[in-house]
């Protein structure tokens, strides 16, 4: 091992303990421990001696224990485990000596931590002889993937750097093989816990689909390249199915190859809930993707109450015409005034709505549409084929006799207006009122949401992995860290009236920080909570976490 000093662009030098390690042929060089990043020769100097006093601990010990007396390299770090203990009486702390040797965020290990541990997935990783480092590898992961998610090497850093963790990135990967095998489990334990919160039986579950691509090529039995929902169209993919509850809560979710057609994704979901998942007598509530001909038929003989978004436009000429010529009645549809009219199409019930929102917003999404073509359009309202391509849902708006000079048709506009603000949902049950159900179908929303958690704020997308074990493992802790993050927003908005996103929440608890200094004169170690403020006093009343202001020394 070696002290490594490197410049870096914002000006500070960082200082670095490195060691040599060969694979095969090649040397590498592998980051033992990050010490500081200096702003001048003093500081650079007292971050020397602090790495040379670490590098002579370690050869004393024969052990990559962080400098700070954490229990363990693998364990995650609370205020209980850093063995802590109050000041003597008379005890002081000599500011004129006081060096600050790390700053670590406590807000996520303190509180979503301990969720974590609520929810009972501190024991998920099971039938090895080396359970509790797993699973507190997999633990401090998901805090990772929930305080700054990022790659699994980044990670590794991040870990230590801000939360005061450090595992080596080997047993990342390790940890993500044991993952892969506990899939099933893992998914039972989430689902669980979803439906253990309500005394009563879930009643509806919303389904959607998404793609997740990869900075990848290749293709294998699960990557594979088809149609993406994030225009990534020449990379491969996978295809997750998710399913909710009505507060976003999760149930479980599925992994399919990339070229997966949705529509065949819904069933094979549906019988895993009933099979594996003991989820029965549900009404699923999904988007107009999953609206086949067959599927529906399957959900019918299977027994399945559903309520789908339709396509009105597909539907025969009789029933488009009663649609648009027929009245509704008025109705209120979550503090909305809306109409509302019913239909038979196939045995089954068409309830059509109109929301003078959704009008409103037809009509403005058309109108943007014109204008961007009017601008490429030449003086006599011709268009070139070249104008068309790059943009998406404009076709419909033109004449295509001549493409080589295609004009806006005004009749076909005409037409669309006519639809303006109507969306229809179709479905089996005929046991709940027309408002019933278009309020169940309204809160598809909350699965929108939680693919927008998953792909932006959780950052499941793109995918480094490369074999299917460590994909299915990638997903299953991205999957974790969204239970954690649900249940959290759970408590706060619904069961406590605190409105806070998830971004928000997340701000809050990596603002909740401590210090740890070193009194030179005395050589002890001390911890120095951060401020809190009124918002940290009311996360960790909701979460049961004390949140102690006092000086602490470590002993």
């Amino acid at each position: 091992m070696f002290i490594r000093l490197k410049e870096r662009p914002n000006g500070k030098t960082s200082v670095q303990i490195v060691e040599s390690i060969r694979r095969g042929k090649q040397v590498q060089q592998k980051i033992v421990r990050h010490i500081g990043n200096a702003v001048s020769k003093e500081e650079i100097e007292i971050f020397r001696t602090l790495a040379k006093d670490f590098i002579r601990r370690l050869k004393q010990e024969n052990d990559r224990q962080p400098m700070l007396p954490y229990d363990g390299p693998e364990k995650l770090i609370s205020r209980i485990e850093r063995n802590e203990i109050p000041l003597e009486e008379g005890e002081s702390i000599s500011l004129e000596h006081a060096q600050e040797e790390q700053r670590f965020v406590t807000g996520i290990t303190d509180v979503l931590g301990n969720l974590y541990d609520e929810l009972g997935y501190h024991s998920l990783l099971r039938g090895t002889r080396k359970n509790a480092q797993w699973n507190a590898i997999l633990k401090a992961c998901v805090l990772s993937r929930l305080a700054n998610p990022t790659s699994k090497r980044k990670t590794a850093s991040y870990l230590e750097r801000d939360l005061g963790i450090t595992i080596d990135l080997d047993k990342i990967y390790r940890m993500m093989d044991h993952v892969s095998t506990h899939e099933e489990h893992i998914k039972r334990v989430v689902c669980n816990n979803t439906i253990g919160l309500f005394e009563q039986s879930v009643d509806v579950l919303f389904f959607d689909v998404t793609t997740l691509y990869f900075e990848s090529f290749e293709s294998d039995e699960l990557k594979r390249p088809g149609f993406s929902k994030d225009n990534k169209f020449s990379e491969v993919q996978v295809m997750l199915a998710l399913v909710t509850t009505h507060h976003g809560l999760p149930v479980s979710y599925y992994l399919f190859p990339g070229n997966t057609s949705e529509t065949q994704t819904l069933l094979s979901a549906v019988n895993d809930l009933r099979q594996n998942m003991n989820v029965r007598d549900v009404t699923l509530v999904a988007d107009r993707a999953m609206f086949s001909k067959a599927n529906l038929a399957l959900m019918d003989a299977e027994g399945i109450s559903y309520i789908v978004a339709c396509k009105l436009k597909s539907l025969s000429k009789k029933v488009k015409d009663s649609i648009l010529n027929d009245t509704y009645d008025k109705c209120v549809i979550e503090n909305e005034p809306c109409m509302s009219n019913e239909y038979e199409v196939q045995g089954r019930r068409l309830v059509v709505n109109y929301s003078p929102k959704r009008a409103y917003k037809d009509r403005s999404d058309r109108d943007r549409l014109i204008k961007r073509m009017l601008k490429k359009a030449k003086s006599n309202s011709k268009l070139s084929i070249h104008n068309v391509l790059p943009n998406r849902g404009t076709a419909k708006y033109l004449d295509m006799k001549n493409v080589e000079d295609l004009c806006i048709d005004e009749a076909k506009i005409a037409e669309d207006a006519r639809w303006d603000g109507l969306h229809g949902i179709l479905t089996n049950i005929q046991h709940l009122s027309a408002v019933e159900l278009l309020v169940r179908y309204r809160g598809l929303w909350q699965i929108e949401e939680a693919f927008r958690l998953n792909k932006h704020d959780l950052r499941m997308r793109p995918i480094y992995h490369w074999t299917p074990d460590r994909v299915k493992a990638h997903i299953a802790i991205c999957y974790l860290a969204y239970s954690v993050a649900k249940h959290a927003l759970y408590r706060l908005n619904i069961l406590s009236k605190l409105p806070m996103s998830f971004e928000q929440l997340r701000n809050e608890l990596l603002h909740m920080q401590a210090s740890v200094l070193r009194d030179n004169s005395t050589g002890r170690l001390y911890e120095l909570p951060s401020a809190k403020t009124p918002v940290h006093a009311q996360i960790c009343k909701i979460f049961g976490v004390k949140f102690r202001q006092s000086i602490r020394r470590y002993k």
